[in-house]
């Protein structure tokens, strides 16, 4: 009579294959930090000096550091070389979800832009100080007048100053979707998970790492966000990350078309029916254990 575990054998994956690693190479830790140095000390001067309607020389010179260390980070990385993880048999060590805090941050400034600029549209409306025409009007202006400051650079003063930048109130959609795009990967963290170079998958469940018996569950479902593992009735579920997951040992991105063939192909070694309608290969599959 065979055991759930017999099944661990039939593990169509190669195992503790060590990934290839390419030319190119990472951006060190330390670029990394002098590039949110950079521009996060020039957008502390730009609120600063909000009040002007034009740069002073020293917001211009951060701002020409902060594309400079950009660039610098760009063209000379000096971290370690990247390896590729396209193939899920290269799936080796830890994987964990994080969070790209550089776009959520522009995000919270666009929709902050955006607040702003729809909660003095309510005001001014509410208040008599401008009519449903005025707003129109005011916002046509600024739209005419930032293109034609944008095509014709330095030659010309649309002196949007004097409006009231009520269409400023568009920044609240790329605002929100930027902010709940990149939150995902927050919200929906998962637990940390780790495969060990005999095959075997431990996950983090804090300072202890127990092993994934899948048997111990009856479906798993991948949505391009999460793989979730849920035992029969539903009693429990236990979530793990797809969605910008990166190996702490290589410090690169894992796709999640490539967890989702893992998995997929983990599953249905151990006594899973993967659904016909699933596509590992975008990411996203529903395996059901077999009766």
């Amino acid at each position: 009579m065979s055991t759930p575990e017999s099944g661990l054998q039939d593990d169509p994956l190669p195992r503790g294959q060590q990934p290839p690693e390419t030319v190119e190479r990472r951006v060190a830790g330390w670029q990394r930090a002098l590039r949110w140095v950079a521009w996060l000390g020039f957008l502390g001067l730009a609120i600063w000096n909000s009040q002007s309607v034009s740069f002073s020389g020293l917001e211009f010179l951060a701002l020409a550091v902060a594309i400079s260390v950009s660039i610098f980070c760009v063209a000379k990385p000096l971290g370690g070389p990247k390896v590729d993880l396209s193939d899920p048999a290269h799936m080796l060590g830890a994987f964990v979800s994080r969070t790209n805090w550089a776009l959520v941050l522009i995000g919270a400034i666009l929709t902050a832009g955006g607040v702003a600029a729809t909660m003095a549209i309510g005001y001014d409306i509410s208040t008599g100080r401008a009519s449903f025409g005025d707003v129109v009007r005011d916002i046509g202006v600024f739209i005419e007048g930032w293109f034609t400051e944008l095509f014709l650079g330095g030659f010309y003063d649309a002196e949007l100053e004097k409006t009231h930048a009520y269409a400023l109130f568009i920044l609240l959609l790329p605002g929100l979707l930027l902010l709940w795009y990149n939150l995902i990967p927050f919200v929906k963290r998962g637990n940390e998970f780790r495969i060990e170079p005999d095959g075997s998958i431990a996950i983090r469940a804090g300072a202890t790492w127990p092993p994934l018996l899948e048997y111990e569950y009856s479906d798993a479902t991948a949505d391009g966000a999460t793989i979730e593992f849920t035992e029969p009735l539903g009693r429990n579920t236990l979530v793990l990350p797809q969605q910008r997951v990166f190996s702490r040992e290589y410090g690169v991105r894992l796709p999640a078309k490539t967890s989702a063939e893992f998995f997929s192909r983990r599953l249905a070694g151990r006594g899973f029916d993967i659904a016909e309608s699933s596509a590992p290969t975008s990411g996203h599959f529903t395996a059901r254990r077999k009766p």
